[in-house]
């Protein structure tokens, strides 16, 4: 790394201070916590998704989401190449670049890691795809993915938009496959499967009658609205989403997923003339 390099780091990273008193861990989901005292957080994963493009020369994805979570949380993630998970080998490294004291302890955790994997700068640009959930608070933590990027000289930041996780996913390993990495493109391979697996099912008889519909309760989220555009693609079955967003409700709250495991109860919208139905959370 020149001194151009971490100077443009330094002053970046003075922009986005570590929140005192909070340490936060990559795991699985990335990290989360309340969408407040992310902004750090998801600036300097910004710089490692830059820096893992570096290093694999290929294209990265960052999403922006805490699915389950309540809406006032947020968090962020790193699609590896393959679509795949950031590799648990740089785990450790996102853990002490989110928890770094200062700008100064940030750049020079960055100056040893660069050094330790050999990563080129200047041999190749990096580009990393954005994704975002329907969060409020994803649209200011999406500037900061962005500028964590920019802080890196050739990396490029490619916002996609509001998408599922698995859009992003799929996405990633689509540009590095040389595919069209479109939502529509997404929703037609998505489609043209399902149609295909629908193929497989055996021929109705009267005594095996196959049920077409199926209810979803869309959490009032990203989900519902991406399942919302899905459906026209699909001829095979006839989906009703209920809490899609569409008439307002709070992302997460009295519905979806984690909230039916939790409290054990229908999600909302959901009653007695239900029992019975064909439903997926």
């Amino acid at each position: 790394m020149d001194e151009q390099q971490i100077a443009i780091l330094l002053e970046a990273a003075s922009r986005f201070p570590r929140p005192q008193g909070v340490k936060l861990s990559y795991g699985t989901a990335g990290f989360r916590a309340d969408a407040s005292i992310l902004s750090s957080t998801v600036f300097r994963v910004g710089i490692l998704a830059a820096l893992r493009s570096l290093k694999t020369q290929a294209v990265i994805g960052l999403m922006i989401t805490a699915s389950h979570n309540q809406v006032s949380d947020n968090g962020v993630k790193v699609a590896d190449p393959s679509g795949g998970m950031l590799t648990q080998e740089w785990e450790p490294f996102a853990d002490s670049l989110a928890n770094a004291i200062d700008a100064e302890d940030l750049v020079r955790l960055i100056i040893e890691f660069v050094k330790k994997e050999n990563i080129q700068f200047g041999v190749k640009s990096a580009e990393i795809l954005l994704g975002r959930d329907t969060r409020p608070s994803g649209e200011s933590l999406l500037e900061a993915a962005k500028q964590g990027i920019n802080s890196i000289v050739g990396a490029v930041a490619t916002d996609v938009g509001v998408v599922t996780t698995p859009q992003l996913h799929w996405m990633v390993r689509s540009r590095n496959k040389g595919m069209q990495a479109s939502e529509a493109a997404y929703f037609e391979q998505l489609s043209n499967s399902f149609g295909c697996l629908m193929d497989l099912k055996p021929k109705e008889t009267t005594a095996n009658v196959m049920d077409d519909k199926l209810t979803v309760d869309g959490a009032n989220g990203v989900g519902g609205e991406k399942l919302e555009e899905l459906k026209n693609f699909l001829k095979e079955i006839v989906i009703d989403i209920r809490n899609s967003g569409k008439k307002g409700g709070v992302l997460n709250e009295g519905v979806g997923a984690d909230y039916v495991q939790k409290e054990k109860v229908v999600p909302h919208g959901f009653g007695p003339n239900d029992v019975g139905m064909r439903l997926a959370i």
